[in-house]
């Protein structure tokens, strides 16, 4: 299992943020109209010789906390940098963990599942197809476009199929007189036919601040347990032995909401005084004695 989508607001100075992800690349490339249309002033696109555009880095808006995403393939590596570098100050906003399936009829399997799991939960179960096109790929959604937690099964072998056809179509190749060729599942290096690769992914968009902290810190299998139906979807479509995880939340008050903030401005001289006078414990005395210094010279 792995990403097929990651995307957060990341603690940090935006060029910090733009440093450590354009190592997933070659250039990097001024993208402040992809920016604005997720409401950010500025925008860094990261390419890739042999995969385009790997990752995008946001800045000038949200606090002016810079924002990031990869999708598709550049996903999984994506996260692990941000999380290898920010593993405690960023804020998942959005990831799909995504299983594939190479197996003949898997989409129609997967489907029967969901359709019962579906019902059960009172969950919306709308399907997208064209009757007249097979090789268009069927997706089914299970949940609402405004839920935290919507899951999907689609035929991904199809969607590969139409990019590929696409480059064929450049090159004047008819595809009416050509089989359907195998493809390369590129998450799995397996061949296989267009018909008999269906994925299946959790889409999770947390909203609250501690849900998104929390998420950051799930494995993408772990992600399906983040609501009791894709906890039992995940069980009956993959076998994955899972645990419940409880999205706790709770109210911030104004106090902490101006500790988090002081320690977002101020943490690079707070760790500097950490290292100098020798512990956390002898940092909080010294900010004590400056609290009690200033209460009593007024």
């Amino acid at each position: 299992m792995r990403f097929d989508w990651y995307q957060a607001t990341i603690e940090d100075n935006p060029l910090a943020v733009l440093e450590q992800v354009k190592k997933l690349g070659h250039e990097v490339r001024t993208a402040d109209s992809a920016a604005k249309r997720w409401r950010y002033q500025q925008g860094w696109e990261v390419h890739h010789n042999d995969r385009g555009v790997v990752a995008l880095v946001m800045a000038g808006g949200n606090g002016d906390k810079p924002h990031a995403l990869a999708t598709g393939e550049a996903a999984e590596a994506f996260s692990g940098v941000i999380r290898d570098q920010w593993p405690d100050r960023h804020l998942v906003t959005r990831c799909d963990a995504a299983e594939d399936f190479n197996e003949a009829g898997a989409y129609t399997r997967l489907r029967r599942v969901a359709r019962r799991i579906a019902k059960a939960n009172r969950l919306a179960f709308p399907q997208i197809c064209d009757p007249l096109n097979p090789k268009a790929g069927r997706t089914q959604y299970i949940g609402s476009p405004s839920s935290d937690y919507r899951a999907r099964i689609y035929e991904k072998g199809w969607e590969e199929f139409g990019k590929q056809a696409a480059l064929w179509r450049k090159q004047g190749v008819e595809l009416e007189a050509m089989d359907v060729p195998h493809i390369v599942n590129t998450a799995t290096g397996e061949c296989v036919r267009p018909e008999d690769w269906t994925r299946e992914e959790l889409q999770v968009r947390p909203k609250k601040e501690e849900a998104r902290r929390l998420v950051a810190t799930l494995t993408p299998e772990q992600c399906w347990g983040v609501t009791p139906w894709a906890l039992d979807l995940a069980r009956e479509t993959m076998s994955l032995d899972l645990e419940r995880i409880v999205m706790r939340t709770h109210k911030v008050s104004k106090d902490e909401e101006a500790l988090r903030w002081m320690c977002q401005q101020y943490g690079a001289m707070l760790l500097r005084l950490r290292d100098k006078s020798g512990g956390w414990e002898r940092v909080g005395e010294a900010i004590g004695e400056l609290v009690e210094e200033q209460r009593l010279a007024r």
